[in-house]
């Protein structure tokens, strides 16, 4: 049964890529860096990268985009750490995650590269080349090729991170005659980020030996960003002429459609009561920019770009037209808004700005991170609201009581402390895993 699911996803995979490939091309596009090394999604390699890629042994780490790519960094330099011996590829989706891996990359002991389209031949071109030794999966990057081949070569899969949206494991529920073969049996290990969540991962085919309960990844106590570069947008709006002191700063997170003007809308009332008020407006896709400058140009309050800062005197509203820079700009924030989570379904992550010690105001859709809101709400370490209109009134409540907001950020830390040493948990567990099979490596 597997044999023949496996052998009709391949056969109609290059059909659905094909059906796919021109709303990828212009999203590729839109966003930026596309065709460098565009050929490793099909398994071709620079002569130099094949040279340095030689030898066999490497520790596979798929990440599929900038926030995973951030994990998955934390996770190898933590098995390194552990292990001088480690050494890593991390295969990522989209440029902006290649981007970011590429600046962290180290020839002798890790590279990254584009994760291949899961079609089994060029799958198993790139298999070849690796030679893994073991496959570590960030969140749910799971890919019936991809774990086909693992099973074929005998190599041990770690889902690191593991997590399942309410949606996720209602489809993987439904298809479990088709999910469990292609895909569950294949994981040797599932690091669960919350012993609540247990039964969702028996409901969907694992047994219990295989659910190991660790934390989380993405919650455990890592800085927001490197200590250098804390400050390191408080001075760039310094250099532009905004001195940060003169201002309190209204940041939303990973907007997605319709927030800008939802938070554009509250900024304008809040102006009347807080004239030094400045909004930082940072989009989850950069290729939105066009529109949400539309927007502005319409509100008669002067605007810049980050990419192309224009300030004046007057200038009270910035749009991060740039990619990777989240967890940076956060630092600057005296209240954050969490995208996604008033005209999205899902939410986006909360930790990052909890992370940096920033009070945060969410909507009520945070769905794929259920567990880990219903206690920071408990806790009162974030404020979700029910809907846009309450927005106004939550964000002046924190600038005006700023003990508020402070005792806000300190519970907020208290429910993260359960998953400090997380990365270390999981790193130790994979490396034990390792020695198990291999008692003399």
């Amino acid at each position: 049964m597997r044999h023949f699911f496996l052998i009709l996803y391949n056969l109609l995979l290059p059909v659905v890529l094909l059906v796919s490939f021109p709303g990828y091309f212009r999203r590729m596009r839109k966003r930026g860096g596309y065709r460098k090394n565009f050929g490793q999604r099909f398994g071709f390699f620079s002569s130099e990268l094949r040279h340095a890629l030689g030898g066999g042994g490497w520790s596979w780490i798929r990440a599929v985009s900038v926030g995973e790519m951030v994990q998955a960094l934390s996770l190898a330099e933590e098995l390194k750490r552990q292990d001088g011996t480690f050494r890593a590829v991390i295969s990522t989706t989209t440029s902006t995650g290649y981007a970011l891996g590429q600046r962290r990359s180290q020839p002798a002991w890790l590279q990254v590269i584009y994760s291949p389209v899961d079609f089994y031949p060029v799958v198993a071109r790139v298999w070849r080349r690796l030679q893994p030794r073991e496959v570590i999966l960030v969140d749910s990057d799971l890919w019936p090729s991809f774990l086909a081949c693992a099973r074929a070569n005998g190599v041990p899969v770690h889902l690191a991170n593991a997590r399942l949206s309410p949606r996720s494991r209602k489809r993987y529920e439904t298809l479990r005659r088709i999910a469990e073969p292609l895909l569950w049996r294949q994981v040797t290990r599932v690091y669960a980020q919350h012993p609540n969540e247990l039964e969702q991962w028996l409901a969907v085919g694992l047994n219990r030996p295989r659910v190991v309960t660790t934390g989380s990844l993405k919650y455990d106590a890592n800085p927001a960003v490197a200590p250098g570069e804390q400050f390191a947008f408080r001075d760039w709006l310094r250099q532009h002429g905004c001195e940060p002191k003169a201002h309190r700063f209204l940041l939303g997170g990973s907007l997605h459609p319709g927030e800008e003007e939802m938070l554009l809308k509250a900024f304008l009332q809040l102006r009347t009561r807080f004239p030094d008020l400045f909004l930082i407006l940072v989009p989850r896709h950069v290729e939105r920019t066009p529109e949400i400058v539309e927007l502005l140009k319409a509100s008669a309050v002067p605007w810049t770009l980050r990419t192309q800062p224009e300030f004046t005197s007057g200038t009270a509203i910035l749009v991060v037209d740039s990619t990777g820079e989240l967890r940076g700009w956060y630092q600057t924030a005296d209240v954050v808004v969490i995208g996604k989570s008033f005209q999205g379904i899902g939410g986006q992550n909360p930790v990052e700005p909890i992370q940096a010690a920033r009070p945060v105001i969410s909507g009520p859709h945070m769905e794929n991170f259920a567990t880990l809101m219903k206690e920071l709400v408990a806790a009162g370490g974030v404020r979700q609201l029910a809907g846009p209109e309450a927005l106004p009134a939550a964000v002046a409540d924190l600038l005006d009581h700023p003990e508020q907001a402070a005792t806000m950020v300190e519970r907020a830390g208290s429910v993260l402390a359960f998953h400090h040493g997380a990365t270390a948990r999981i790193a130790a567990s994979i490396l034990a895993a390792r020695r198990e099979r291999s008692p003399h490596s």
